[in-house]
């Protein structure tokens, strides 16, 4: 219920900003017509924080307020002027094309037109007026029949009629050309200034949904400078207003979890392996496509009444109103990647249908993991681990995202051209509950998931966490110590060293994922919103060690009339239940060779038989130790006049060593003991910083 009141809350804004609103515009005082010096104002509607990572920040709306002015004569052409906006700061204007020539769906509304604030007008006028677009080309076309502007009165108005004479109200949105006075400028043509003349009223120009590139850039604030062809028609030239500051950048971490898995002890259904987090910079970092609790649509297979929002360009009726003027940061789109939408003016492109000031979608996260090793299936989690809102895409505050690729679709819109927005449903459980689904490989060889925000909290920092999770089939020891997988799954720190998996986290499209270069700010099928991969946060997300054991043979000799038999016992077979495994043994000696010329220092290596094809057991490779067996070598036959220590690295857990140490033919001379077990074989090859044998433990 608290949310639901909050959002409450949320549309009384708004109804208090029309209030607002209609104390700008203004009542005719009756008798009130004062004639007093045209003058105009110009401030930003809001200062948003903007996200360092984006290319298409929406920036505050800017808000021309004009007042007094002398009556015009009815019928006559309303004088007209040309207003540019130019941005400091950024090297674009990143607002969706709606042609290629550069007319934007950066827009201009005269006298918050559809807004339906009353004026004491009668009839379709002013705010009361349906919003009408007058085009760049119209606009261009200086009297063209769709925008033409003349003077008409209605109850002690003066009002903007399409012919002299005429009741039908002028056009009262005009389109923005980007680019005509340099790539940060966008221009709105022949945009009527009819003076307000009577007391009590005030007529306003809203610029809206100009958006802007971010990335690069740290602190401060950007500034739009107004420029008019005619300082007498529109005196606010050379106003300096401040529309938006720059804000923290998000963050992402990867929490794995702290137990290592064993590469020999089966997996069967996914098990979280690693939390993903991701918080925002800001309070209203993370946003929604459109307003919270719009249109909505059913989630294939979750159930009755648990819906997402459509976000298609009709969200704009009552309560939402995103095609309201004024409701820009004292309602909607402080947590809205959409703007103000107008479903008048569209564009089409090979990739989709696009709506003036209607994002493509809410914010999304991504996660790429490399390095996955064969063998193992890597799972995500479908949502995120918050609890599920009582609608998700509703009214909640509850911050939530839902999974929507496992591929190369970060920058399909939700409404694409193709498919309405469908979220990605679980095929799996998590070992936490969440319903999970296994990733696939891209061409490069990576696994991707990407989710979007479906619900945000736009007065708490919020935080939204997915999980990774793996499965796999125990493996068995048959390959070589160094391949760049071993068994099928990662050997961590054995030497010489495998490859680190890995999950890059960021904010998403991002150009490396993306159907977008960089470099390219203006277009038409941009995606928006769009982000930069600065700076992502990288991290390990699963450790899986071999299931080995390390042995120590402290003094082995087959030299000068001695010899050394090296035993190794395999006890996994147990009546506790054990994984049974089966592996063999490496053995690596670290000595001298004795000869009559002089001892000549020694290291070498005997691998187990299953790394040869025609392996000679005991001769020239140790061999393999099935469970409940014991397996032994001579050292005069795998080490030559060898003398010094050896130690062995086991391809199964539990191994357990013996040496007897005899002359030859057992005549005089026979001594054994038990091998010391060392620790963790993931550690071998690594300064032995913490490994302790089992004496030393005792001890």
């Amino acid at each position: 219920m608290a949310d639901f009141r909050r959002w409450f809350t949320v549309l009384a804004v708004l109804a208090l900003m029309a209030f607002a609103a209609s104390a700008q515009v203004g009542v005719a005082v009756p008798g009130g017509n004062a004639n007093s010096a045209f003058a105009c104002n110009a401030t930003a509607a809001g200062t948003p924080q903007l996200r360092p990572e984006g290319f298409t920040e929406l920036v505050g709306d800017i808000v021309i307020s004009c007042t007094g002015g002398t009556d015009q004569q009815i019928g006559a052409a309303i004088p007209t002027t040309n207003i540019t906006v130019y941005l400091t700061g950024p090297n674009a204007i990143t607002s969706r094309y709606m042609s290629s020539n550069g007319a934007s769906d950066a827009l201009l509304i005269i006298d918050e037109a559809g807004s339906g604030i009353s004026t004491g007008a009668t009839g379709p006028y002013g705010p009361q007026a349906p919003q009408v677009l007058c085009s760049t080309a119209n606009q261009q076309s200086f009297g063209g029949s769709t925008c033409g502007q003349f003077v008409g009165s209605s109850n002690g108005y003066e009002v903007a009629v399409t012919t002299p004479g005429g009741t039908t109200a002028s056009a009262n949105v005009y389109q923005g050309k980007i680019g005509d006075f340099g790539a940060a400028s966008v221009t709105f043509y022949a945009v009527p200034v009819l003076p307000p003349a009577t007391t009590g009223v005030t007529r306003t120009y809203r610029i809206t949904n100009v958006r802007v590139p971010v990335v690069g850039l740290t602190g401060g604030t950007f500034t739009a400078i107004l420029s008019t062809n005619g300082p007498t028609t529109l005196p606010v030239a050379g106003t300096a207003i401040n529309v938006g500051v720059i804000g923290n950048l998000s963050k992402a971490g990867i929490k794995p979890v702290s137990t290592p898995f064993q590469q020999c002890i089966a997996v069967a259904s996914p098990k979280v392996t690693a939390s993903l987090i991701f918080t925002e910079g800001f309070a209203t970092a993370f946003k929604t496509r459109v307003v919270p609790g719009g249109i909505v649509n059913a989630i294939p297979g979750n159930g009755a009444g648990n819906t997402l929002y459509a976000a298609e360009a009709t969200n704009v009726a009552a309560p939402y109103n995103q095609n309201v003027p004024g409701g820009l940061y004292g309602g909607f789109a402080q947590n809205s990647e959409s703007g103000f939408i107008f479903p008048t003016l569209t564009a089409s492109a090979a990739s989709g249908n696009y709506v003036a000031g209607l994002a493509d979608y809410g914010t999304r996260l991504k996660a790429v993991f490399s390095n996955v090793p064969s063998g193992l299936t890597l799972y995500v989690s479908v949502t995120s681990a918050s609890p599920a809102p009582p609608i998700v895409g509703g009214t909640s505050v509850i911050p939530y995202g839902v999974l929507v690729s496992t591929g190369s679709g970060e920058a399909t819109p939700d409404n694409s051209a193709t498919s309405a927005f469908t979220p990605v449903i679980g095929t799996a459980t998590g070992s936490d509950g969440l319903g999970a689904i296994a990733l696939s490989p891209n061409s490069a060889g990576q696994y991707v998931a990407v989710w979007e925000v479906t619900n945000s909290n736009p007065s708490a920092t919020d935080s939204l966490t997915f999980s990774a999770y793996i499965a796999y089939a125990p493996q068995s020891a048959s390959g070589a110590v160094g391949s760049a997988t071993y068994y099928g799954l990662p050997i961590t720190d054995l030497p010489p060293g495998g490859p680190v998996n890995n999950v890059q986290l960021s904010l998403a499209p991002e150009p490396g994922g993306g159907t977008f270069s960089a470099g390219t700010l203006q277009g038409t099928a941009l995606p928006i919103p769009r982000f930069i991969l600065s700076p992502p946060a990288n991290g390990r997300w699963t450790t899986i060690n071999l299931c080995q054991t390390t042995l120590l043979y402290p003094f082995v000799t087959g030299a000068a009339g001695f010899d050394t038999g090296i035993a190794v016992a395999n006890t996994s077979w147990d009546p506790f239940g054990t994984v049974n495994q089966t592996g063999s043994c490496k053995l690596y000696a670290y000595g001298v060779t004795v000869a009559s010329a002089g001892n000549t220092p020694l290291q070498t290596t005997v691998s187990g038989c299953d790394a040869f094809s025609n392996p000679i057991p005991g001769t020239n490779c140790f061999p393999v130790v099935p469970p409940g067996q014991v397996q032994s070598v001579m050292a005069s036959s795998v080490l030559t006049n060898f003398q010094g220590y050896v130690i062995a690295v086991c391809n199964f857990q539990y191994a357990h060593g013996y040496a007897a140490v005899t002359d030859l033919g057992l005549r005089n001379l026979w001594s054994s003991y038990l091998a010391l077990e060392l620790g963790t074989a993931a550690n071998f090859g690594s300064p032995r910083v913490g490994v302790q044998s089992i004496e030393e433990l005792i001890h």
